[in-house]
Order: C-alpha cells, then sequence, then structure tokens
C-alpha cells in the first residue's frame, strides 16, 4: 500500500443495513473531506479536542499492533490530527484517524487482510465493536466492494459517479441506535422478508451495474431503494427531509437515500435530470456536494 500524507472520508454508496444481512455493499474514499498529521501548535478547539482523543485513545487500546511509546511520545510532543471530516455525519472521522494512525505506527504493515485486522481493533476504541472497513478505505484510498464481512475487494476501475451527490442534513447523528433500531424492526416477519426479496436485492442490482459501468437502469434501482426506506425506514429519515425525499419520488428529478445509518449527516441523492447546480436551485434549503 502506498505511503500518503492525507486521509480521506469515506462514503457508504450502497448497502447500509442490509450489509448486516448478507448484502454487498460499497464504500468509496471521498477527498473534499480529509485530515492530516499536524504539530501546528495554534491552539484551536480542534487542535485541543484531537488531543484529548489521542490521549484518551492511548489510555485504552491495545499496544499489539502499533507502537504504543513512539506515538505518546509524538503526542506529548504536541501531534493532534487536523480533520476537515465532520462528526457524527457517517463520512468515518474516527476510520480516517485510525488509518493515519495505522499507517504511521503500525508494527506490521501487511496485506489488506493483515491490516484491516489491525485496524478493526483500532477503531474499536470509538465504536466498541468495528468491522475495519471505514479506516481500510480511508487508507487504501480506492472503492471497496464488500462481498461478505469477511471478503472484501479493492477496485482497480474508476466508478462513473456521474449523477450522484451528497445532501447535508445539517444534523449530526449517532450509529449504534439506529443500529439497534433497524434490529429491532427485523422481528417483524413482513420487515424482514422486505429486506431479503426487496432491498438487498435491490441493492446488489445497483452495485453489480456500478461495478461493470452499466448506469442505464441504475435509477430504476435507486428508485426502489428510495421507496422501500420511506415506507419502512421512517425513523432513519430526518423530519425536515421527508418532504424533499417524496418530491424526488413523485417528481421523478431525483432519488434520495440513506448514507450510512442515516438519521441526520449526509443524505445520497442521484438525478438523472439535473447537473448539480440544478439540484442545487432545486434544494436550495441544503448544502449539496458531487460525488465526481
Amino acid at each position: 500500500m502506498p505511503i500518503v500524507n492525507s486521509f480521506p472520508a469515506k462514503v457508504l454508496l450502497l448497502g447500509e443495513y442490509t450489509i448486516l444481512n448478507g448484502s454487498k455493499a460499497l464504500a468509496l474514499p471521498y477527498g473534499s473531506f480529509s485530515g492530516k498529521w499536524s504539530f501546528e501548535d495554534n491552539q484551536s478547539e480542534a487542535r485541543s479536542s484531537s488531543q484529548q482523543s489521542l490521549k484518551s485513545f492511548l489510555d485504552h487500546s491495545t499496544q499489539e499492533y502499533i507502537d504504543h511509546e513512539l506515538l505518546k511520545s509524538h503526542v506529548d510532543q504536541g501531534l493532534w490530527f487536523d480533520s476537515s471530516i465532520p462528526q457524527g455525519y457517517g463520512l468515518g472521522s474516527s476510520g480516517a484517524l485510525i488509518a493515519a494512525i495505522h499507517q504511521t505506527y503500525a508494527l506490521g504493515k501487511g496485506e489488506i487482510a493483515f491490516a484491516r485486522t489491525s485496524l478493526a481493533h483500532l477503531e474499536d476504541h470509538f465504536h466498541g465493536s468495528s468491522s475495519g472497513l471505514d479506516p481500510l478505505v480511508s487508507l487504501i484510498q480506492r472503492p471497496l466492494l464488500i462481498h461478505s464481512f469477511d471478503h472484501v475487494e479493492p477496485m482497480e476501475k474508476p466508478l462513473n459517479l456521474k449523477g450522484f451527490f451528497l445532501l447535508n442534513t445539517g444534523k449530526p447523528r449517532q450509529t449504534g441506535p439506529l443500529v439497534s433500531i433497524y434490529q429491532e424492526k427485523l422481528k417483524d416477519p413482513e420487515f424482514k422478508q422486505g429486506c431479503a426479496n426487496v432491498l438487498a436485492k435491490e441493492v446488489n442490482f445497483a452495485i453489480e451495474a456500478l461495478s461493470q459501468g452499466e448506469t442505464a437502469n441504475i435509477y430504476h434501482h435507486l428508485w426502489l431503494i428510495s421507496k422501500f426506506q420511506w415506507d419502512f425506514f421512517p425513523e432513519m429519515i430526518p423530519t425536515q427531509m421527508r418532504g424533499i425525499w417524496t418530491r424526488g419520488l413523485e417528481s421523478g428529478d431525483y432519488i434520495l437515500k440513506l448514507c450510512g445509518a442515516g438519521g441526520g449527516g449526509f443524505l445520497l441523492g442521484y438525478s438523472e435530470k439535473y447537473d448539480l447546480a440544478g439540484m442545487q436551485s432545486m434544494i436550495s434549503s441544503h448544502e449539496l456536494r458531487s460525488l465526481t
């Protein structure tokens, strides 16, 4: 893996929730937000917060995977992680930090399988139990096709992301409670069957189309995903987004779906009809960002 100085955010393009039940997922690095190491003593709140986070990490992390003493020495000298990745928005802010720690302080660099094990254990400090996928995307800085939690594949070809955009809800969220809601909903047979027979299948179809560069039917797959989420995931759609969400479903001008856990953060959008400027004029109340 190449040595890099900046660690990008990540976007889970497809596979939110369904990956927990066997569907594929597709994650990609998103360089519009990123983080890097810094010794700059600028007395900012960001520096202070990062230093506190690193000290907490050192107090509670295992010494099995990293040069603990070297990292501690650098933190004592003023090291911090200067990041533009918003926290609580589903863009992998902790994943980028863990990727930076792994690249700089890992005791063994190894292949992707080893790196992911190390990354998952290191990120456990922030999430209780991590899959290691967020920091892996930030570390290798390539799209990651996730066949299952045990089978991940870096993609060699660039993805055609024309028409995709992010919509900033302006509201951070926490993933854990939302996942608990999803797992509780799976006890409903209708919901569970729909996730398996509709949602997971459309997610897999959309991932296959994107990975093969065949985007002719991508709108159809995304519309079905959006409609299913509207019908069965109301808790994950912020109240202030519901009018915008249904307007897209009804007009066909654009599609919105969850981007990660939902509940806030960013939503993922797609339009065949309008470029980003056209979409921004249509949804002027919220910041939009292109994925291309």
